[in-house]
Order: structure tokens, then sequence, then C-alpha cells
């Protein structure tokens, strides 16, 4: 084995498990194996994690914490700048903006922080792919999908909501908000990375061709949802 720096001996480890564990699934991977791939002895291994499911917790807290950074920048920068500025005001059914410029300003930033979202699940896509396979098993990674709901708690723990909150005193999660962000919001684009280099090949697409396809689409559905000044998170039909 060769002497390594011990941040990078670790990196080697994580990069190692994700490419076993994507190519031959979590169950299937032993320690051994990850400290052959990574060119280190299995004792270094258990220096830094105390087990292999403690190396795919490290995975999927990584990948949720770097995702909720991304997201806090577009709404400190966005949404609650919007808000200071009269620009916005969140509706249980429906963000309302104060004129069409608002609301042209509000969807050109979503389309950007969707660009960063997309590349972001790009990059790490092995690993989100590793997520959907364990949460098709029962075991304790069953249910990793729904840590993702964990933006849309209605808590002081969840960033997102104190900050919203914080600048919207009538925010709230309403069961369809919660409902369409998850169903039609993250797994659409977890399912876009988990399935990229598979559509990939049977597309023929490259991947500058597959990303710009999946935004331009991204872009159909969000103004899709425009109606009048009002971003419609849910159908109220007794306002038709």
């Amino acid at each position: 084995m060769e002497k390594t720096s011990g941040s990078e001996a670790r990196e080697r480890i994580i990069n190692a498990a994700i490419e076993l564990f994507s190519q031959k699934g979590y169950d299937a991977t032993r320690v051994s194996d990850t400290a052959s791939t990574a060119n280190v002895n299995k004792a270094l291994i258990y220096y830094y994690f105390k087990s292999k499911q403690d190396i795919l917790d490290f995975m999927v807290d990584s990948l949720l914490d770097n995702a909720m950074s991304i997201a806090l920048d577009f709404i400190q920068t966005n949404i609650v700048q919007m808000i200071k500025n009269g620009y916005l005001h969140i509706k249980p059914d429906r963000l309302h903006f104060a004129s069409d410029e608002a609301i042209n300003i509000f969807i050109q930033n979503s389309v950007k922080f969707y660009e960063k979202v997309v590349d972001y699940v790009i990059e790490n896509k092995d690993i989100i792919r590793i997520l959907m396979l364990e949460s098709l098993k029962s075991g304790k990674h069953q249910n990793s999908l729904f840590h993702f709901m964990k933006f849309m708690n209605k808590d002081e723990k969840n960033p997102l909501f104190k900050i919203i909150s914080g600048a919207e005193q009538d925010f709230v999660y309403s069961h369809e908000m919660i409902l369409f962000r998850f169903f039609f919001s993250i797994i659409p684009i977890v399912s876009f990375a988990a399935y990229f280099d598979d559509y990939k090949a049977v597309s023929s697409l490259s991947d500058d061709e597959l990303r710009s396809s999946f935004l331009s689409v991204y872009k159909i559905i969000i103004t899709s949802l425009i109606s009048g000044r009002d971003i419609l998170l849910r159908n109220n039909s007794a306002d038709t």
C-alpha cells in the first residue's frame, strides 16, 4: 500500500465505496473490496468509519447537507429578498407576485437555481443511484429518499422553513405543497440523476444535450403553473 495523507486516504475510501456500491450494490460490497479499490488497508477504513454502513451514512448526509446549502443560498438571495422588497407574498396555495416583472425575475432566478441543482445531482449521480437502490430494500436506508423531506419540516430545526417564515409570517407548508415538492420536484430530479447514464445510452444524447433537454422541460413545467401574477401550488376549484 502506498503512503498517502489522511485526507487523501479518506477521500479515496469514499470514492472507492461509491464506485463499488453503485456497481456491485451495497450488500455485495465487502470492506475488504473497498480497501483494495482504495489501495489502503482495512484498519485505515475502520479508523475513519465505524462500519460499511457508516460510510453509506456519510455519503447520504453529505449529499443532503450540500443540497441544503444550495437551497439555502437560493432562498436567501431570491425568495427572502423578494419578500422584503414587497415583490412576493407566499400563500398556502400559491406564490403571489406584485408585478409581471417580479414573476419574470423569480422564474429567471429559479431556472438558474435549478441549473445548479441539476449539475449537482449529475456530479453525484452514483451516490443518488445507490440511495435509490437502498430505498427499495428493507433496512436502515429504506426511507433514505424521504430524508429530503426534512427540507419541508414545519419547525425551527429546518433552516429553509425558519428563514422563509422569518421573512413571511404567514408562510406555512400545506400538505399539497409538501406532496408537490416531493413527488413533482425532488423525485423527478433524483430519478434523472439515477438514470442519467442509462437514458443517455438509449437516447444517444450527449451529456450536454441531455442536461439541456431536462432543463427545457423544467422551464415548461414552471411556466405552466403561472396564472396571472400567481404561481399556483394547488388548484382551488372553488376559485374557478
